[in-house]
């Protein structure tokens, strides 16, 4: 099985530097056009079925590659952004400062009104299993969000979730930007990552 996650183009929320979470916000001009880009990338590669986040940014994404594609496109709530609650439409910097000031494991820590880094986990990890069990020997396309492919990618190094950013190496795995391109090979054994975080359709 290949799973080959990518996240979505620049939003309007990427643009002007605040969090989104589950803010409905749309791509901007330039979000579109690299959404464009990526589905040139991957015209050629066999996807037998694409998943996305229900979210617009990721949906909107998700359609451009699919017209390459004479594949199912399904819309998941599983792979959508973490709920950030009153952080929603703020600066992004004001949740991890809380949560760096609360002194609570990056897993366990909610924003008001929102879920957990440890809800997320969950969800999408149960995704992961549905899929390895569903489509063996297929490949299959993910569009999701950075927080989500971050849990995704960090489950494939077995790189442990944290608030602070200390190993370049681990920031260029799991900071993942938009409309990067990162690719999960299983062989039989175990899973091994082919491509992680590549942006080479945007240069």
């Amino acid at each position: 099985m290949k799973l080959i996650t990518v996240r979505h183009g620049e939003s309007e929320s990427n643009d002007s530097g605040m969090t989104a979470g589950w803010m409905d916000v749309e791509l901007t001009e330039n979000g579109v056009e690299q959404a464009k880009k990526v589905a040139e990338r991957l015209k050629d590669e066999k996807i037998d079925v694409i998943y996305s986040s229900d979210l617009k940014r990721a949906a909107r994404t998700a359609e451009e590659i699919a017209k390459f594609h004479d594949c199912e496109l399904i819309l998941d709530e599983r792979i959508k952004e973490q709920k950030r609650g009153k952080y929603e439409g703020g600066p992004g910097k004001n949740m991890w400062d809380d949560l760096r000031a609360s002194g609570e494991d990056v897993l366990d820590w909610t924003p008001d009104g929102g879920e957990s880094l440890g809800d997320v986990k969950k969800r999408v990890m149960d995704f992961l299993d549905e899929i390895e069990n569903k489509y063996k020997d297929k490949t299959v396309l993910m569009v999701s969000h950075g927080g989500t492919i971050a849990v995704v990618s960090r489950h494939f190094y077995n790189d442990v979730e944290t608030s602070e950013i200390s190993d370049k190496e681990s920031e260029r795995r799991h900071w993942h930007k938009n409309t990067s391109v990162s690719e999960y090979v299983f062989d039989g054994d175990k899973w091994n990552v082919d491509t992680i975080n590549c942006v080479r359709h945007l240069e």
